[in-house]
C-alpha cells in the first residue's frame, strides 16, 4: 500500500509540473490560454483530480489498518504506550515516508518565489496568500510547509525583512549548497566558538633550549593576547522582473536557485581570502597583515623554491603543516599540472587533474576567487563563529545602484531578493596564512620625449 502511495504522489507531482508547462505558453505571451491550451489544461486538470482521489482513498486505508492494528493490542489488555511499542517493535503498522523529487535546493527557492508572487499580486491589488499561491503554481506539500511556518511579511509594512528561516529540509538543502559552494566551507578544522566573545590567543611561543651545568636558563614564557569575536553578517542581493517571477517554468526557480548561492558564496570567498583589515561591518580578510612573497617565475623548478619558501614561513612561526591547505585558482592548477621535467615525466605527481590534488604533500583546494596568489591557510589557526541558517527578504519598492547601474524597482517592475547570513571569522595569532602573489607589476611610465 505504501508504495502504491508513492507512485500516486509521483504521478501528481509529475502531472502539476505538465500543467504548470501549459500555463507559461500563455503567461509568455501575456494572453488567456487558447482554446487548445485551455482544453489541456482541463484534461490535466481532471487527470489531477482522480490521482488526487485515489490518495485520499489510499491514505484513508492506511488510517483504518492503523485503528484496527490499535484496537486489536487494545484489546490484548495493553496499555496505549504499549501498544505503540509493540506495533513499533513488530512493525505491524505502515509507515509511510514520502521523499521530495524536487532537485535539491529547488523548494527553497520556490518557497521564495511564492512569497514574492503573493506580494506582487497584493501590489495589483489582488491578494492572494502565499499558501494559495504556491498551491496555485503547483508547489508540493514540504513548500507549501514552509510557506505556513514562515512569518508573513511585507515590502512596506513592519514585518519587511523580516526572517524566513525555519526547521525545515529545504532550508538545510539550500544552507548545504551554499557551503559546497564556497572555498571556505571546503576547508575543515576551524575552532569553533561563539559570536560576541572573547578568547585568549598565544601571540609568541615559549622559549625552550638545552642548558649547561651553572649555565643561565633561558625565560620560557609565551606572550598572551585576546581575539575579539565580533558578529558580522554577508548581504546579497539579486534583481528579477515582476514577469519573470509569475511565470510557472520550472526553470525558473532553478535560477532564483542558482543566483541566490552563487551572489553569496562569492562575497564569502572574496572576503576570507583578502587582505582588508577587520571593520564593524565585516570580518578582516585571511590575509590581513600578511606580506606575500615575490615569486621568481614560474618554472618547474621556481615554483618549488617558492612554495618551500612559502612553507618556511610558516616554520619560521613554529606553525606544523597538519591541517593546512593551499589554495590557487583552476587555471595555476592546470598550469602546475602540466610541468614535465626533462624525461617528459610529470613534475607535481599529486597535481593531476583527477582526484583530489596535493602538492608538496598538502592538500589543494582550488577556486577562480583565489585569483594570482597561491595562499597556504592552517585552519586550526582561525576562529570561526556562524549560524546554521540563512534569511531571505524582499522589496520593490527600493533604488539599488550596483557600480554604474542603477535599478528603479517601482519604476522598472522590479522585485530585488536579499539572502543574509550572520557569519565571522579571526586569526587566533598574526600568522595564519602566507601567500605567494603572482599579480603583474605595473609597467612604468615612460616619461614622454
Amino acid at each position: 500500500m505504501n508504495k502504491y502511495l508513492k507512485q500516486l504522489l509521483d504521478a501528481l507531482a509529475a502531472k502539476n509540473l505538465e500543467l504548470q508547462g501549459h500555463m507559461t505558453k500563455s503567461l509568455d505571451a501575456g494572453q488567456t490560454p487558447d482554446d487548445a491550451t485551455e482544453a489541456s489544461i482541463q484534461t490535466v486538470e481532471k487527470e489531477i483530480e482522480a490521482i488526487e482521489k485515489n490518495i485520499a482513498r489510499v491514505r484513508k486505508q492506511i488510517e483504518e489498518t492503523e485503528k484496527a492494528a490499535k484496537s486489536a493490542t487494545a484489546a490484548k489488555g495493553e496499555s496505549e504506550q504499549e501498544a505503540k511499542d509493540t506495533a513499533e517493535s513488530k512493525k505491524e503498522v505502515p509507515r509511510i515516508q514520502v521523499e521530495s523529487n524536487l532537485p535539491k535546493g529547488i523548494g527553497f527557492a520556490q518557497f521564495a518565489r511564492a512569497k514574492l508572487c503573493s506580494q506582487l499580486a497584493a501590489k495589483n491589488g489582488n491578494y492572494i496568500s502565499p499558501m494559495d499561491m504556491a498551491k496555485s503554481m503547483g508547489f508540493g506539500d514540504e513548500v507549501q510547509d514552509l510557506v505556513t511556518k514562515a512569518t508573513l511579511g511585507t515590502t512596506t509594512g513592519e514585518g519587511f525583512a523580516s526572517t524566513l528561516v525555519h526547521e525545515n529540509r529545504l532550508v538545510g538543502e539550500f544552507v548545504d549548497m551554499l557551503r559546497a559552494a564556497t572555498v571556505f566551507d571546503k576547508l575543515s578544522g576551524f575552532r569553533a566558538v561563539p559570536f560576541n566573545s572573547k578568547i585568549p590567543s598565544q601571540l609568541t611561543s615559549g622559549t625552550v633550549a638545552w642548558v649547561g651545568e651553572g649555565a643561565a636558563k633561558p625565560l620560557t614564557n609565551p606572550t598572551y593576547g585576546e581575539v575579539e569575536i565580533k558578529e558580522h553578517k554577508l548581504a546579497a542581493i539579486t534583481v528579477y522582473s515582476q514577469e519573470l517571477m509569475r511565470r510557472s517554468d520550472p526553470a525558473v526557480d532553478i535560477l532564483v536557485r542558482d543566483d541566490l548561492i552563487a551572489a553569496s558564496s562569492a562575497l564569502i570567498d572574496t572576503t576570507f581570502l583578502d587582505a582588508e583589515e577587520a571593520t564593524t561591518a565585516r570580518p578582516a580578510g585571511v590575509l590581513d597583515g600578511v606580506t606575500a612573497i615575490t615569486p621568481t617565475g614560474v618554472t618547474a623548478a621556481a615554483y618549488e623554491a617558492d612554495l618551500l619558501t612559502l612553507i618556511s614561513s610558516f616554520v619560521t612561526a613554529n606553525l606544523s603543516l597538519d591541517g593546512a591547505y593551499i589554495l590557487m585558482s583552476e587555471t595555476r592548477a592546470a598550469q602546475i599540472s602540466l610541468l614535465r621535467d626533462a624525461l617528459g615525466n610529470t613534475y607535481f605527481n599529486g597535481m593531476s587533474l583527477r582526484g583530489d590534488r596535493t602538492l608538496m604533500g598538502i592538500p589543494v583546494i582550488t577556486s577562480q576567487t583565489v585569483g594570482d596568489k597561491i595562499i597556504l591557510v592552517k585552519t586550526s589557526e582561525i576562529l570561526l563563529a556562524q549560524d546554521g541558517g540563512v534569511d531571505i527578504s524582499y522589496s520593490d519598492q527600493a533604488t539599488l545602484v550596483d557600480g554604474q547601474t542603477t535599478h528603479n524597482l517601482w519604476q522598472q517592475n522590479k522585485f530585488a531578493v536579499r539572502v543574509e547570513k550572520f557569519i565571522t571569522w579571526a586569526k587566533r595569532r598574526p600568522i595564519a596564512a602566507a601567500a605567494i602573489d603572482y599579480t603583474p607589476a605595473e609597467a612604468p611610465e615612460v616619461p614622454a620625449g
